[in-house]
């Protein structure tokens, strides 16, 4: 097991989650917003997210499971399907790399130990004993529907903005709490989401710097 689970925390929680940025987005005014013009700046902000060059998120979180809690830096970079995802605790402490792609994913320890699965959930929960949903997360991260789902299948609700404001998701219930402007492109990107799995299994997300490919 990686010395990343022993990282139990003397950390405050509220320190890792709280206000990230002066930018979030200030409530809207508009009144009487139909269903369909939700849909249709769903429509629209689903096509400019799709249409989102290559990025990195830096970021921190905090996952609960059960018992054990970890407070992490996240630094997430992805290239069409191919992703590189560092996680470390306070001070850099109990690195965990996970590079793959749909194909599989590898994971590298902080004592330089390497082991491959099929999918990452599966290598950061034997590993580490995180359980995190990081599969969906590259989607959900942008505030984007995962490739190929359906709106009825992962009940999901929007604000008047036509962002997304909650879905469900194999068991995996999302909100996300806020949204922000970022430089460079012209949709607003979530920057706290909440995640939950049963009573037992949370994590929650703030963004802290996204940088994207301007080549």
């Amino acid at each position: 097991m990686s010395k990343i689970v022993a990282l139990v925390l003397s950390v405050s929680v509220s320190l890792v989650l709280g206000s990230c940025s002066s930018l979030a987005t200030k409530p809207s005014t508009e009144k009487n917003i139909s269903v369909e013009q939700v849909q249709q700046r769903w429509q629209q902000r689903q096509q400019q997210l799709s249409n989102l060059p290559d990025w990195q998120m830096k970021g921190r979180m905090v996952v609960a499971n059960g018992v054990e809690l970890w407070a992490l830096s996240v630094d997430w970079e992805q290239r069409g399907d191919q992703y590189v995802i560092f996680l470390s605790g306070p001070f850099g402490a109990g690195k965990v790399q996970l590079a793959g792609s749909a194909k599989g994913v590898l994971l590298r320890d902080s004592d330089n130990q390497v082991f491959y699965a099929s999918t990452p959930e599966e290598l950061l929960l034997d590993h580490t004993g995180i359980a995190m949903p990081l599969s969906y997360l590259r989607f959900w991260i942008l505030g984007l529907l995962q490739s190929g789902s359906k709106l009825a299948a992962n009940n999901v609700k929007f604000d008047k903005h036509g962002r997304l404001e909650s879905l469900t998701r194999e068991q995996w219930d999302v909100r996300f709490k806020r949204y922000t402007k970022t430089d460079n492109v012209s949709v607003e990107l979530p920057d706290k989401i909440f995640i939950h799995k049963g009573e037992d299994v949370e994590v929650r997300i703030v963004v802290g710097e996204w940088l994207f490919d301007q080549t």
